[in-house]
């Protein structure tokens, strides 16, 4: 398995974001268990089906344009999206969802998600599964990792499946305490995002830092070569 994917999903795992809002809202329902199930099943089949396809087209272009030199050239531009993140947020020109919630259009969004989520169909909770994991910036830089090694289709399976589980962290341990120790998931994740919540901007300002600072030496020292 490749390092710097399994850094990358253990961090997109655990960073803020909206399944963690959603998993809360999920563990208030009457049987959240059920939901839950439905939820984290969808989301991770539709990230790892999309996360083959875009190991596929990386690989192809890997081949065909030169291995390295692509992936260097993806990592420098991915690690420069990660810096000019981090710079919005720190300069106030990118806001958190949560600070963006103030808008009386973010708001009613914001609402409506709530709304859709109190008392959720099956189908309900493995729509948001997917539309809470589409892939991103993290998770695009994870895959450009795994393809830049050219892994055969079982082990790049395999490796976004793990990437995949990494992920979903929040949700699977969710689901798995739901099942064993109903009532202790909303109360550990209640904690966790009000620590959260206090810490956001720091968190998303340091990791997108520590990211993009990292995959650009990366890329440029492997175009120098």
């Amino acid at each position: 398995m490749n390092l710097e994917a399994l850094v990358l999903g253990l961090f997109s795992g655990l960073r803020p974001g909206t399944s963690l809002a959603a998993v809360l809202a999920l563990l208030k329902t009457p049987k959240p268990q059920r939901l839950l199930l439905f939820f984290t099943a969808a989301g991770f089949a539709s990230s790892w089906a999309i996360g083959l396809v875009v190991v596929g087209v990386f690989h192809g272009a890997n081949v065909a344009v030169g291995g390295s030199t692509l992936t260097a050239v993806l990592d420098v531009a991915f690690g420069a999206a990660a810096l000019g993140f981090a710079a919005g947020l720190q300069r106030g020109w990118v806001q958190p969802t949560r600070r963006r919630s103030s808008s009386p259009s973010a708001t009613a969004a914001c609402s409506r998600f709530g709304r859709r989520l109190h008392n959720p169909s099956a189908r309900a909770a493995a729509a948001a599964g997917i539309g809470t994991h589409l892939p991103g910036l993290i998770y695009l830089a994870a895959l450009n990792a795994i393809a830049s090694e050219r892994p055969a289709p079982v082990d790049a399976g395999l490796q976004v499946a793990i990437y995949d589980a990494l992920w979903f962290l929040v949700p699977l341990a969710s689901l798995l305490l739901a099942v064993v120790r109903p009532g202790a998931p909303l109360a550990y994740l209640d904690a966790a995002t009000a620590w959260v919540r206090r810490h956001e901007h720091a968190i998303l300002v340091s990791a997108s830092l520590v990211l993009g600072g990292y995959l650009v030496v990366k890329g440029t020292a492997s175009l120098l070569t």
